[in-house]
């Protein structure tokens, strides 16, 4: 670095602290006195930012070293990112950046960098992967790199990747062991299996994690393993402390469950779908009591039904009070009203969300995708009479909230389509009721999936048919097309033989539609892309645009749409004889009331796992409407399975 350059180095890093000068260090001549001093420097307490500085001038006046220099000036920025002054960090490196030979230097550097990146709101992501890119973990400070590499894999959603740059760092900290075991419970049950195989450095957490997701529900079986397991890892850190959901979940004692009352709508507007609810917790029951030996049929709980639309709230609370469990209610504001005036130590399982959840239905109706539109309409003007719990009061009863909400379905195709790598979608739906709601969830999600770093995806609004059309293809960017072959032909006065082409960025197109509309949109989606693409872009929707009573016609108009619906309504083999057996008992129950029956029965088949899904949030159930485990909120998650509609018929995709 020219004696100019370093001035303005100099200068400029001094000025960023407002500081004139520090008292320098008494000067020694010893190359070998000099690199003594920058080592005991490093290990020293940090000191003022100014003082690396002065050490760096006064070094390279009296040897000429620049590295060493460079090593000063590298403390400099180390002080000023520890004080938090990342941005003072960052010019530092940056002015000095093309003056550092040395790879290990230039590796601190970098590292630096993206520490400092890392402090950033919002976050360059790009950047933190174009250094980590250049950065080699076995130059030095390793663990500052691996802490890198965590948070990186952390925003990627990489979480056994993340778990093994954490393992990496040494030495090793309980809060280290602990967010290992967090990270590894996204896994699930075949992933976790295919990391045993590959990653023996993480046996310890996987196989306590596979014990958990095969045991969770059964205490006395999860005992027996977790014992097991801490004979084959006790000194492991987890051995010694173990994480405290499995501790309660092995502690758990067995839910009451002599008395269950189910409270639903079964006279008035509403009757329809409590009757079709009712149905299917009836089929549970007599299920498990088929299931059990007659010795143990005495003990069998009783399942009495009240008609909420009879009494007063109070009346019904009073009722109730002493039972084990209450199924119910179903309707939004009757449920938070319930939920309020119950006895704090009742064990509830709502069939909908309240207002603080954090994916909500309509105010004051069920899930709005469960009824016609009459209903739908009606049931969304309602003012709902919703009473906040107060905080701070002490519940020991289990509160668990399952719904068939529409925008988890929209959770779950943004991360289904972000899984395949897309990076352009573009979302077309209804411009009101439900399908309007899950195009928000689906667009939120992908923003937080993509960080906002991602472009937004485009989206095509309809309210009916003529304006369908209209939407979809000016998204697509086809009607411009179709307009500048008219222009060309109008130039010069002779037909044009080509085919308008659709906007090339676009790789996936998600479906926010009722059957009948999506019966309409899927061969405009088809004509409207061009032939000139690579590749197909796939089309994905969700259970409102799939109906079981479609035709082979209507098969045809539909064919490559990929959607998410519930195993009961998909060609599930696990189900087939209870669904003959419905079918035969209600040959004409439209797709409504199927779901809703399949919430009935999972409703029933949550009461004796209540506690231990609570207890275990990464522990589930296979259910009539999806995988079902309980979050940290109380809500009952949906995991569901997608199918793919061929010419004739609908195949079951293979989960993820």
């Amino acid at each position: 670095m020219g004696k100019l350059k370093w001035l303005v180095v100099y200068s400029a890093a001094a000025a960023l602290i407002g500081c004139g000068s520090t008292p320098e260090a008494t000067k020694t001549t010893s190359s070998n006195k000099s690199k003594q001093q920058t080592t005991q420097q490093e290990e020293a307490l940090p000191k003022d930012p100014i003082f690396y500085l002065n050490e760096a001038k006064r070094i390279y006046a009296d040897s000429k070293d620049k590295t060493q220099r460079n090593q000063w000036i590298l403390q400099a920025a180390e002080s000023y990112k520890q004080q938090e002054q990342c941005q003072q960090s960052e010019k530092v490196v940056l002015l000095t950046m093309a003056e550092i030979s040395d790879t290990a230097l230039r590796n601190q550097a970098q590292i630096l960098l993206a520490e400092c990146e890392l402090t950033k709101t919002p976050t360059n992501w790009e950047k933190v992967a174009t250094l980590l890119g250049q950065i080699n973990p076995d130059l030095n400070h390793k663990n500052r790199v691996f802490h890198i590499q965590h948070r990186q894999y952390v925003h990627l959603k990489q979480w056994l990747n993340a778990a093994l740059a954490l393992n990496q760092i040494e030495p090793v900290e309980n809060l280290q062991e602990q967010n290992i075991w967090y990270l590894l419970q996204r896994l699930n049950e075949q992933e976790l299996e295919n990391a045993l195989r590959s990653h023996s450095e993480l046996s310890p957490w996987l196989q306590l994690s596979l014990i958990v997701k095969r045991f969770g529900l059964q205490p006395q079986q999860l005992q027996v393993a977790v014992d097991e397991w801490q004979t084959r890892f006790g000194s492991h850190p987890l051995s010694v402390n173990l994480p405290e959901e499995i501790q309660r979940a092995i502690d758990i004692r067995p839910l009451e469950m002599q008395k269950i009352a189910v409270l639903l709508p079964l006279s008035g507007r509403l009757s329809q779908q409590g009757l079709a609810i009712k149905q299917g917790l009836l089929a549970a029951y007599y299920s498990n009591q088929t299931s059990i030996s007659s010795d143990a049929k005495d003990g069998f709980p009783a399942l009495h039904f009240f008609d909420i639309e009879n009494k007063p709230m109070t009346e019904l609370v009073a009722e109730v009070s002493e039972y084990d469990v209450v199924i119910g209610p179903l309707v939004k504001d009757k449920l938070a009203e319930f939920t309020q005036l119950a006895p704090p130590e009742l064990n509830i399982i709502g069939l909908n969300r309240l207002d603080n959840s954090k994916l909500v239905s309509e105010p004051g109706s069920i899930d709005p995708s469960l009824l016609n539109d009459k209903q739908s309409t009606e049931l969304a003007n309602l003012e709902p009479e919703v009473t906040e719990q107060v905080d701070g009061v002490s519940e020991p009863g289990i509160r668990i909230y399952f719904a068939l909400s529409p925008e988890d379905e929209a959770v779950q195709l943004a991360n289904k389509v972000f899984k395949t790598g897309a990076l352009s979608p573009i979302v077309v739906t209804q411009q009101s009721g439900a399908p309007k709601r899950m195009a928000n969830a689906f667009l939120q999600t992908w923003q937080l999936l993509t960080d906002g770093d991602g472009v937004a995806p485009g989206v095509a609004t309809f309210t009916d048919n003529k304006s369908m059309r209209t939407s979809l293809t000016t998204l697509l960017d086809v009607s411009q097309s179709k307009t500048r072959i008219d222009q060309l032909e109008s130039i010069t006065s002779e037909k044009i033989y080509s085919v308008p082409r659709n906007r090339r960025d676009i790789d996936a197109i998600v479906l926010f539609a009722s059957p009948e509309q999506t019966e309409l949109l899927n061969p405009i989606v088809e004509t409207s892309l061009s032939p000139f693409n690579d590749k197909a872009v796939p089309v994905y929707a969700s259970s409102r645009s799939y109906s079981k009573n479609f035709s082979n016609n209507t098969l045809r108009d539909l064919r490559n749409i990929t959607f998410t619906d519930m195993p009961w309504m998909l060609p599930d083999g696990e189900h087939q004889s209870l669904k003959s057996e419905v079918e035969a008992i209600w040959p004409k129950q439209d797709d409504t009331l199927k779901r809703l029956f399949a919430l009935g029965f999972d409703a029933y088949t949550l009461v004796p796992v209540l506690t231990s899904l609570e207890a275990l949030p990464q522990v589930s159930v296979k259910g009539l409407t999806g995988t079902l485990s309980v979050d940290q909120s109380g809500n009952v998650i949906r995991v569901l399975p997608f199918g793919k509609i061929t010419e004739r018929e609908v195949i079951l995709l293979a989960m993820d």
